[in-house]
């Protein structure tokens, strides 16, 4: 005989909870159906966008504009990023100093990985050249 650990009579406390229970289901199924529609409604409303064509100027003249702005936007970021790792570069500098100074053998390896990739950045950055990026960093 399976022994069941459910009464034969079911109390009115038993029957409000599960209810409460299936009441709380059926609400999260809903708020999370609301919450996808109303996801997909703003992520339609944030991608839609009206463009309109100049009058004027060529399709030449706005390739070598927006090829400019290209390139002048690829600098602003190499330029930044550059300088990021020479601060980088710098820091791991210091770690392996006070490696030296206290003989931490984890402090010194530590201190010459950041400095060798910081120094890596900084060598990406300007290696944009021989892609005829004119980055000017420092």
């Amino acid at each position: 005989m399976v022994k069941s650990n459910k009464p034969a009579v079911e109390t009115r406390r038993n029957f409000f909870a599960r209810a409460a229970k299936k009441l709380s289901e059926v609400r999260r199924k809903i708020i999370t159906v609301v919450t996808m529609a109303y996801a997909a409604c703003l992520a339609n409303a944030a991608s839609t966008m009206l463009a309109f064509a100049a009058n004027g100027g060529g399709a030449i003249q706005d390739d070598v504009d927006a090829d400019a702005a290209f390139v002048g936007v690829i600098s602003f970021f190499a330029k930044w990023i550059g300088r990021v790792g020479l601060v980088i570069a710098f820091i791991g500098a210091i770690q392996f100093a006070l490696g030296i100074k206290s003989e931490d053998a984890e402090g010194k390896s530590r201190g010459l990985m950041v400095l060798v990739a910081g120094f890596i950045v900084f060598a990406v950055t300007k290696s944009l050249n021989l892609f005829g990026f004119n980055t000017g960093i420092l």
